[in-house]
């Protein structure tokens, strides 16, 4: 009986092993088919990834790229599986464009976020070259210019736009257009010319607008924007054109906007900045309109605002500036506008301003002066 209890219990422990051998393998087997579902998932998943402008376009971050999903502002997002320029597009392949088409791309994945309500012609099934505001330029293609002047745009300044690497003009002036400055306009090299004025913009100005070393003529009036000057603007030495006025801009006006000498014209009118004008302005040799009316300066006018011998227009009405009119300012005879009313100007008016023969308009009143005319 011993004997046959013995043998039927290594019979059974057999059978269960082989059982359990059997389940064992049908749940490695299971396991692994779902690591093997969520691979297959995964490389389907890379596959179908859309890669956007940013590899081809920029590539300090193409270690990076940005999909269709990213978020472009902090009130829109881009689609999800935007459209792809063609060969139609392109006029030519894309292998043999691929500059240009990861800018064409872009353009293509930025057109709703930027056009809000309004309308834009971009599309694949139409040729780059007549797309609304766009140029094409170059050896090899780019896109070097994107001018959409007025043209009813209410949505915002997708970050993308910094991946444009070979915009040389980028024109934006007289929409809609809300919201912050994407910092990534820093990332534009190329960028020569820069006018986002007249929209609805909110936030201050990026520092990073310090960074196109060739930029030439940046125009912010008009914008809504808050915040101080950058003193990062300093850098572009090459800038000949600096228009901030008519914003909500405080603090003082950097000094490092003495460097920028070769400046025709420096507009800060109509914003609430303070503190004195900096003396540094004097090195601005090529000047020939300064207007910082509208502020609340103070302190006196730097006698060496009598360097710009190159000025025609001189507007430092209503702010709160204090002293005399300085002698120096008759050296500048070639202006013919000098504003200086609506301040706490003191003492005489000097007799150099006499020297001023081409004035066509002499404004003083609203001060503290004495004596004689």
């Amino acid at each position: 009986m011993d004997a046959r209890r013995l043998r039927f219990g290594a019979m059974l422990a057999a059978a269960l092993g082989v059982v359990g051998l059997a389940l064992a393998l049908a749940l490695g087997m299971s396991g692994g088919g779902e690591r093997a579902g969520a691979q297959t998932a995964t490389t389907a998943t890379t596959a179908t990834t859309p890669t956007t402008a940013t590899t081809a376009a920029t590539p300090a971050t193409a270690a990076t790229p940005t999909t269709a999903t990213t978020v472009a502002t902090s009130a829109t997002m881009l689609p999800a599986n935007p459209p792809r320029c063609t060969a139609t597009t392109l006029g030519g392949s894309r292998t043999a464009n691929a500059a240009l088409a990861a800018d064409c791309d872009t353009l293509l994945a930025i057109k709703s976020a930027l056009a809000g309500t309004g309308t834009l012609n971009w599309a694949p099934a139409t040729a780059l070259a007549s797309w609304d505001g766009v140029t094409v330029e170059g050896t090899p293609k780019r896109v070097t210019r994107l001018e959409l002047t007025r043209k009813g745009l209410t949505g915002s300044i997708p970050t993308q736009v910094g991946n444009l690497t070979g915009l040389r003009r980028l024109v934006l002036q007289g929409n809609g257009l809300t919201g912050a400055l994407p910092t990534q306009l820093g990332n534009l090299g190329e960028l020569g010319y820069l006018d986002l004025s007249r929209n609805g913009l909110t936030g201050g100005i990026p520092t990073q607008l310090g960074d196109p070393t060739k930029l030439e003529y940046l125009w912010l009036y008009a914008t809504g924007l808050t915040g101080t000057i950058p003193t990062q603007l300093g850098s572009l030495a090459k800038l000949r054109v600096l228009c901030l006025d008519r914003g909500k801009l405080s603090g003082a006006i950097p000094t490092q906007l003495g460097n920028l000498t070769k400046l025709t014209i420096l507009c800060l009118h109509g914003n609430a900045l303070t503190g004195a004008i900096p003396t540094q302005l004097g090195n601005l040799t090529a000047l020939e309109r300064l207007a910082l009316g509208g502020n609340g300066l103070t302190g006196a006018i730097p006698t060496q605002l009598g360097n710009l011998t190159k000025l025609t227009h001189l507007e430092l009405q209503d702010n709160a500036l204090t002293g005399a009119i300085p002698t120096q300012l008759g050296a500048l005879t070639k202006l013919t506008k000098l504003k200086l009313n609506h301040n706490e100007l003191s003492g005489a008016i000097p007799t150099q301003l006499g020297s001023l023969t081409a004035l066509e308009q002499l404004v003083l009143g609203d001060n503290g002066l004495s004596g004689a005319i």
